[in-house]
């Protein structure tokens, strides 16, 4: 007998909060094998997003491929580690943002001009009258867009987890799971149950979506947030750190709140431009790796989008 959807889904989010569960408490509380885990579960994500988005763009043709975005993933990910946690004393953030823009720099001149000079290229330009300088050259614009999108996102997720203080990388890591998926939780159980006849969101994008269901992950993300608040209290030390920091325990919960009603607007955002992509590319998934979910940028669409953001505000704390 064939399981149903739900079942899927359910069956996959169990598994999924199982196994985020064990890599908080490990970052937590094993803090070196924790870091490298959780970094090694972001780089998995992203290696798998790179895949999906070419695979939804059909962007192989020109060039800008999966493998050589990985390639650059890998090198980007290697200097990175060597200049913040091998080097002593480590390198500034601004260096290491002008040496990964020179590597993402020359992967793009490169695919550009080894399309230029593909004389098989040319001859099919030529055939099917196309602009050949542009067919070149889009195929780094390409391979830039996959670096940005999901990869840009993915790589705040590890600047984030090795933030120079432990308690405010864990915090950051929380507030993103804890916010972004009650926003997307509420937004569909207040969506299913109000949403009937409602006005809708984003029509031509997401038919599904509706004003109401908004709403209703809008205050998810409070309340996602002010768990972590609750969470977080445990931690004499980190708790002691943020009432020092905004005065007292109501400012902590209101700034929090506030961070919170952001975040599922961000979240909300970045489901939005994913389904877009999948408009385009007339997909109703980018894979199908979970089940129930589809893929992986399915899934975490939303939450990468928030990933900037709460790297912002844990930069700004």
């Amino acid at each position: 007998m064939a399981m149903s959807n739900f079942n899927k889904r359910l069956i996959t989010s169990i598994c999924l909060v199982v196994a985020f569960t064990g890599i908080i408490l490990l970052r937590a509380y094993v803090v070196n094998f924790g870091i490298y885990l959780f970094d090694a579960v972001v780089l998995v994500a992203a290696v798998i997003g790179t895949w999906e988005i070419c695979n939804a763009k059909q962007l192989n043709h020109r060039g800008a491929n999966a493998y050589v975005v990985w390639i650059v993933y890998a090198l980007l990910y290697l200097f990175y580690i060597i200049g913040s946690a091998i080097l002593t004393p480590h390198l500034p953030w601004w260096l290491q943002l002008i040496v990964s823009l020179i590597i993402i720099g020359i992967f793009v001149l490169f695919i550009g001009l080894s399309n230029m000079l593909d004389k098989k290229m040319a001859k099919e330009c030529k055939l099917q009258k196309k602009n050949f300088n542009r067919e070149a050259w889009g195929g780094a614009w390409d391979l830039l867009q996959m670096i940005i999108y999901p990869g840009a996102l993915f790589a705040c997720a590890i600047i984030l987890n090795h933030l120079t203080d432990h308690h405010l990388g864990v915090l950051g890591i929380l507030l993103i799971i804890f916010t972004s998926c009650l926003s997307d939780t509420l937004a569909y159980c207040v969506g299913v149950v109000l949403g009937k006849g409602a006005a809708k969101m984003a029509p031509k994008i997401s038919p599904n979506k509706t004003w109401v269901g908004f709403i209703g992950g809008l205050f998810g993300g409070v309340l996602g947030a002010l768990i972590v608040v609750w969470i977080i209290s445990a931690d004499q030390v980190a708790s002691d750190y943020l009432i020092q920091k905004f005065g007292d325990a109501v400012m902590v919960q209101l700034i929090f709140a506030i961070i919170g009603l952001i975040s599922a607007f961000v979240t909300a955002m970045g489901d939005l431009f994913a389904s877009h992509i999948k408009r385009k590319a007339n997909i109703k998934d980018f894979s199908q790796i979970l089940p129930g979910h589809g893929g992986v940028l399915d899934r975490f669409d939303g939450i990468i989008f928030n990933v900037p953001f709460i790297l912002l505000i844990m930069g700004i704390i």
